[in-house]
């Protein structure tokens, strides 16, 4: 609840004022990232809404992504080290044999910029 000249209202009273699911919300914020552990989004699956120094128990193990609305970079190494990959807004893909189960962070492309000589995906 809160007060506009002085009357108490409920947010969710006022126009385009609504809940957002993960998907709508990503989109307002920028977008997101989201791996699986096998191809074709099968396996178990992970959404980043902003950059990881480390996949945890994901390292090593992504064979999939989609992107919504904004680039993304993955690395090689923890804290976005080692070799980049620049992945455009989106898209999506399974990973080829070089880059298959090699990721261990990601951040959003506008918190980034491409290392080592990044791979366009």
């Amino acid at each position: 609840m809160f007060n506009i000249n002085n009357q108490t209202q409920d947010l969710y009273s006022l126009e385009l004022v609504q809940d957002l699911d993960h998907e709508a919300a990503a989109t307002v914020t920028g977008g997101y990232l989201s791996i699986s552990t096998d191809a074709n989004a099968q396996g178990s699956q992970l959404v980043l809404g902003q950059g990881y120094t480390s996949l945890g128990g994901y390292n090593n193990k992504v064979s999939w992504y989609q992107t919504t609305n904004e680039g993304w970079y993955a690395y090689t190494g923890e804290n976005y080290t080692g070799q980049s990959y620049y992945l455009p807004p989106n898209t999506s893909g399974n990973l080829s044999a070089y880059a298959n189960d090699t990721w261990q962070s990601a951040q959003p492309a506008s918190q980034s910029a491409p290392i080592n000589g990044g791979h366009h995906w």
